[in-house]
């Protein structure tokens, strides 16, 4: 479980606040109870549907070449009520509302796509795998143009790096 509601300390927080104001952070960990009955889970849809509404933010700034379907097919969600609520009701509505979506993205968060951040310890065995799975690659096609030779010098090579993960662990 994560951190308790700061509100009540019976449930856990699922909306985190954070506000750095002259140098100092305050932060505040409330669940969706509390924050609904403090109307504080309402601010943030209200903020997106401003910057839907201001130009740029997907309003104006769409062109009609980029036409988006009055509602997703998948759950139903009518784009005017994702409009109006700032949320959208299932995985398919990211493509649906895509037009909408992106240029909304890039202009509150500086880009569309997630670029997350991965613990150096992750990062290294991370990179160890894709060089792994580039050299089964390699494997495969030595083995399918019947370079067997090449083929057992690069399993060798799996092997070795495989080990070396093993010993890393």
């Amino acid at each position: 479980m994560g951190k308790a509601c700061q509100s009540c300390g019976k449930r856990e927080a699922k909306i985190h606040f954070t506000e750095i104001k002259d140098g100092k952070k305050t932060e505040l960990h409330i669940c969706e109870q509390c924050a609904h009955e403090k109307n504080i889970a309402l601010a943030f849809p209200a903020i997106l549907s401003s910057l839907m509404k201001s130009e740029g933010g997907g309003g104006a700034a769409r062109s009609e070449t980029d036409p988006v379907p009055a509602a997703c097919p998948s759950c139903g969600l009518a784009y005017a009520e994702f409009k109006a609520k700032g949320r959208l009701g299932c995985s398919t509505c990211y493509e649906v509302f895509a037009p909408v979506l992106v240029p909304l993205l890039e202009k509150v968060h500086g880009k569309s796509q997630h670029g997350g951040r991965v613990p150096e310890r992750m990062r290294k065995e991370l990179e160890s795998r894709k060089r792994v799975r580039g050299l089964e690659d390699e494997l495969k096609a030595a083995i399918d143009a019947e370079d067997y030779e090449k083929a057992a010098q690069i399993r060798d090579r799996v092997r070795k790096m495989r080990e070396g993960e093993e010993r890393g662990r």
